[in-house]
């Protein structure tokens, strides 16, 4: 069984002050962005809306915002990890303004937004009208697993013209309406396509190393060849370099193409494996942690929650089966008002 909940802001005179307004956007950005500090216009504060549908380890969250304005909290930063993370933004309605350090974009209905997770730790945004949109966050390592030549763009904003874009779009739609009625299979292969679209928009967008270098064939059979040693033992620079008859410095250049190192790719490449186990075998955590060269299942524990945010028995517990798995808002519900918008057993 899927559910999904529904939270909305309170639109009657004198149930909600524009202080309680302002502390239901800071929570619902916190727990489904990042944190920001809100302003609302005391003239307009509108009815809000923050649907959240998590497809297990990738956040979905739908918003419909009133105008408002957000600066990113440097000192509540300071006691959130450091999320190693890609930042997806569908424009639905109206537009959002952004701005991070000297980057600076709109977002407008049928466009696209991706943000490596560094570009979300300074800047602010202004919504002069309601603007509905929908955000992706994807975890930087399940991108990574997707393929090589892969470089994560500090901010890459397309418009409705590409037909990637189109196709993200309408499939995203057809992921959110469809998801309380989906069995585990069907969740994992949505999760698996989206991660697959939003690689390869960023690919086609030109973002992805020369083609005229022979590097990116060589990054590409580094990646092959990390995903054959994953379960042999230690990966190591030397073998890799050996086997392609180039140098160790030619090895780091063909990693830092995308901003990688070779221990980035193996961890990427290692965790992947991990959460394949974890979701489709009955394999312990122990075993697991064994078969893909953890030193012990307390290894694979620290490095699993660095990542995804849970230990590697919750994620198993969570989206292993038809359950599936939302994230729950921790928000006051004397501020909002949350009723079930549907289940699917």
């Amino acid at each position: 069984m899927t559910v999904t909940t529904l939270y909305t802001a309170d639109q009657t005179p004198g149930r909600q002050r524009l202080e309680e307004r302002e502390d239901l956007w800071e929570r619902a950005m916190r727990e489904r962005l990042s944190p920001m500090r809100i302003r609302l216009s005391p003239d307009d504060c509108g009815v809000g809306r923050v649907q959240s549908a998590d497809l297990a380890d990738l956040v979905m969250t739908d918003w419909d915002c009133p105008p408002m304005d957000g600066y990113v909290q440097r000192s509540s930063l300071q006691d959130v990890s450091d999320q190693d993370v890609v930042f997806v933004m569908a424009g639905y309605l109206g537009e959002e303004r952004l701005s991070y350090g000297d980057y600076d974009t709109v977002v407008g209905r049928g466009t696209l937004l991706i943000m490596g997770g560094g570009a979300s730790r300074r800047g602010s945004f202004n919504v002069p009208h309601r603007f509905r949109k929908r955000t992706l966050v994807i975890p930087r390592s399940a991108l990574l697993a997707a393929g090589s030549g892969l470089r994560i763009p500090r901010g890459l904003a397309l418009g409705p013209d590409r037909p990637l874009v189109n196709l993200f779009h309408s499939f995203l739609d057809q992921v959110w309406t469809g998801l309380p009625e989906m069995a585990a299979g069907e969740r994992e292969a949505a999760r698996t396509a989206l991660i697959a679209l939003v690689a390869g928009i960023v690919r086609s967008d030109g973002v992805c190393v020369s083609e005229q270098s022979a590097l990116p064939a060589l990054r590409a059979r580094l990646d092959r060849s990390i995903g054959e040693r994953l379960q042999d033992g230690p990966i190591r620079l030397e073998d890799l370099a050996a086997e392609n008859r180039v140098s160790t410095r030619t090895i780091h250049r063909a990693f830092a193409l995308t901003g990688d190192t070779m221990r980035s790719v193996v961890r990427a490449q290692r965790l992947a494996a991990v959460r394949q186990d974890l979701l489709n075998t009955n394999l312990t955590i122990a075993r697991i942690a064994h078969r893909w060269n953890y030193y012990d299942a307390s290894h694979l524990g620290r490095e699993f929650r660095e990542v995804f945010g849970l230990s590697a028995g919750e994620y198993r517990q969570n989206y292993a089966s038809d359950t599936g798995g939302t994230i729950p808002l921790a928000i006051d519900h004397d501020v909002l008002v949350a009723s079930t918008l549907g289940e699917a057993s």
